[in-house]
């Protein structure tokens, strides 16, 4: 009984957050996570919108604006448009 209770809470773990490559979904659900526990954003965040494609790296700097969780930095039109970087974590 205990063995099952362990392996399905090992289960429902799932893997390491720094071998899950970010999506623009997972990172909107975790802002929003974090908002509403009074959260602020993980140090982590500007390498890992980097990893993002350009477009969802948009969409996800939109949503964290509008939900007042990003007032700083500023991001350049360059930076925006930068193709993804793959794992530079």
């Amino acid at each position: 009984m205990i063995v099952h209770f362990l392996v399905s809470a090992a289960l429902a773990g799932g893997l390491p957050q720094a071998s899950v490559p970010p999506t623009r979904d997972g990172l909107i659900a975790e802002a929003t996570d974090l908002l509403l526990n009074g959260e602020p954003l993980p140090p982590d965040l500007d390498a890992r919108l980097m990893e993002l494609s350009p477009a969802d790296r948009i969409e996800v700097l939109i949503f964290l604006r509008r939900s007042g969780m990003l007032t700083d930095p500023v991001w350049t039109v360059d930076r925006l448009l930068a193709p993804r970087k793959e794992g530079e974590r």
